[in-house]
Order: structure tokens, then sequence, then C-alpha cells
């Protein structure tokens, strides 16, 4: 609330004087200035008045800004406070103002994939123009010359529709965006923000404008993928189950040669004991060493316990 108010000199400012009129010692110099006061914050003064004034006799007397006392002098500027307050926090807004700007220049000029346009789509879209004439248009692609956009299905009468529909995720919504796109060159995107016709440009942080997603996040790597098990591999175990041998065979050598570390384990065994091919020690040897170096503890200790029975040299 703004306040009118009159204040007297604080004491330390004041010099006790001989009255002219009455010569008693009660002769003080006395603050009568007028200011614009916001609560307890001088904001202006409306009219500084300084006087001697005699306790004793009541005589008056004015004082010239000129004559006063140098710490009251020094005290003036007090008046000033709300204004220099203001001041400042025109210029720390206006430079707030200039910093958005830059910021959403740079995101014209380096766009990435999800920023997100407000617009006029009478303009952007070439729409007829109606009462919701505003719209969501986000990018989905670019390259050096041209950036591409998907545009909203649904339009708004004001901002803060849009904002609502930012804040509630209704960006990642199925059907929210059409399927259409516009591909403009970024020249014409410059322009169509110079002309307002783009009036924001957002950017999400982590996925999100006003705390609600405009893209789906990236899912989580497993912590665990699993066993990663080999087709031929497989369908060799089946075949050597059913005492198909030449088959599992052809198959666990289809696995071992794609590097298949459990395929040359299932191949060297049967190299071993001779199961569909002729028994061959030093093949063996050859698959179990191909599996031990992809780490197969299984295919170590097999050929150290083959090498104690026959010779593997």
């Amino acid at each position: 609330m703004l306040l009118f108010n009159t204040s007297q000199s604080f004491p330390h400012f004041t010099q006790t004087q001989c009255c002219p009129n009455c010569e008693s010692d009660a002769y003080h110099l006395v603050n009568q200035s007028r200011y614009l006061r916001f609560t307890i914050i001088p904001v202006a003064p409306l009219k500084l008045r300084y006087t001697n004034e005699c306790y004793q006799c009541g005589y008056k007397a004015p004082v010239k800004i000129q004559q006063l006392p140098l710490a009251e002098k020094l005290s003036l500027p007090k008046y000033f406070i709300g204004v220099l307050l203001a001041l400042w926090l025109l210029l720390f807004f206006y430079q707030q103002h200039l910093d958005t700007q830059a910021q959403k220049l740079g995101y014209l000029n380096s766009p990435k994939a999800y920023d997100t346009y407000l617009v006029h789509a009478d303009k952007f879209t070439h729409e007829p123009w109606t009462l919701t004439n505003l719209k969501v248009a986000q990018v989905i692609s670019f390259d050096d010359q041209f950036i591409t956009f998907q545009i909203s299905n649904y339009s708004y009468k004001r901002n803060n529709g849009i904002t609502n529909a930012l804040r509630t995720s209704l960006l990642v919504q199925h059907g929210y965006f059409s399927k259409e796109t516009i591909t403009l060159p970024r020249s014409e995107v410059l322009r169509l923000y110079n002309d307002d016709i783009i009036y924001d440009v957002l950017r999400p942080s982590a996925n999100s404008l006003y705390g609600g997603f405009v893209m789906f996040p990236p899912k989580p790597k497993p912590l665990y993928k699993g066993l990663k098990l080999d087709k031929n591999n497989q369908q060799g175990i089946t075949y050597f189950k059913n005492g198909q041998y030449k088959e599992a065979l052809k198959s666990f050598t289809l696995a071992a040669n794609t590097g298949s570390q459990w395929g040359q384990l299932n191949l060297a065994q049967m190299y071993r004991d001779g199961q569909g091919v002729t028994k061959n020690v030093q093949t063996a040897k050859h698959w179990y060493e191909q599996a031990i170096a992809q780490g197969n503890n299984k295919a170590k200790y097999e050929l150290k316990e083959m090498c104690i029975s026959v010779q593997c040299e």
C-alpha cells in the first residue's frame, strides 16, 4: 500500500543551537519532508523541507538544503530507495527477457528433436482462422536446410490450454499429433518467429515440459540380458537327444562356426566320442580351445579330462 509519511530527523543529525528569538538552547533542526513510501520503503520524495524549530518558544525558520549538516545531506538518497529498487528490477527483468529471446533464437538456429513450437495455426499451417487458432508444432527431424514438424490435431483458444496439455502429458497420447508433417526451410522458420507466427519455442528438459512428458522416455537397459541361445545349437541338442547324430553334428558345426561357445563345446564332445563322425581328438581339442577362449569353464574341465585319458599332443 502506498502511504504518505512525515518524519523528523534522527537525533544524531540534530544540532542544538541557540534560539535567535528566546535565546534558549532548545533550537533544533527538524525534518518535515514528505515522501511516498511502500509499506516502510521510501519510494520518492514529494517535498524536501527542513526547518530550525525552538521547542521553548515555538519559533521556526526554514533551512535550505545547502545549509544542512553533512550527515543529513549524505542521508538524502534514502528517499530514493524505492525508485532505485524499481529501476534495478526493471533492468533485471529486461535482461532476463533478452536472455530468454537469445535462448529461443539459439533453439531455432540449432534445433533438436522434440523441440516444441507454439504457433498461430492459420499462418503456420494455412488453415482457416478460427477462435481456437493456437496449435503445437514439434520438431521430428532436421538437416542443414530444412526442419520437419508434426502438428497437433488439437487447437486451443488460449495459451493456458496448451500449458495444461503439456503439464498433463497429452503430447505423448496416441492421436495427439497428425500423421501429416510440414517441412520448412530454416530461413522460413526464422521469419515466422520474427513475425510472431511462432510465438514461443520450448526445449524439453529430461523429456518433459511443465512437468509433463512431451516424448516417451527411453527404456532403461536391462541389468541382466539373460543367456543368448544359438538356434543352431538348440536344434543340434534336439537332434542329439533323438539319436540323430549326423544332423546334430551339422547343427553344432553351424553354431560353432558362428561363434557359439556351447556349439563349440558340443561339437568337441561329438569329435571326442565319435558320434556321427569319425573320432578325432585333435579336432575335439581345437573346438574345446575355441570354447575356452570365450570363457567356457566346462570346456576347460572336459579338455583336461580328455587329455588325461588320451594323448592330446
